[in-house]
């Protein structure tokens, strides 16, 4: 036995380890690579993000006039249908994408601080342009 050339058990051992650690990651990086994909016909978070962005100021809007409830109603759904249009999407998919991103706290709180960041800077460059 030549003390340079490993023996046949330790080379095996070494195999099986190797093969056990390749695996591991294997497994680990499939795994954060699917954690990252959404289903078909839910929409991703920048996307849903997008909408709600664009569905809170359309109904900060429609607060600033007296209507009546059924009034302000008839006037958001053809706007919640262009909006869905523009976006490629349908409400059954909006209704999909939410309870998708309700069951994950942690991708719903991300899309909200979105959101809210993105509405606060709207409201700093509208209270700019009114200075």
């Amino acid at each position: 036995m030549s003390i340079f050339a490993p023996d046949s058990s330790t080379v095996s051992k070494m195999t099986r380890a190797g093969l056990i650690f390749s695996m591991t990651i294997l497994f680990i990086v499939v795994a954060g690579c699917q954690r990252d994909k959404t289903p078909p016909g839910v929409l991703s978070k920048e996307e849903y993000a997008k909408f709600l962005v664009r569905v809170y100021v359309a109904e900060a809007k429609l607060n600033t006039y007296v209507l009546t409830p059924d009034s302000a109603m008839s006037l958001f759904v053809p706007y919640q249908k262009a909006l869905e249009k523009e976006l490629n999407t349908s409400d059954s998919a909006i209704q999909k994408t939410y309870q998708y991103y309700l069951a994950r706290p942690g991708d719903l709180e991300e899309i909200y601080a979105a959101v809210i960041d993105t509405l606060s800077l709207l409201e700093q460059k509208a209270a700019n342009v009114k200075k």
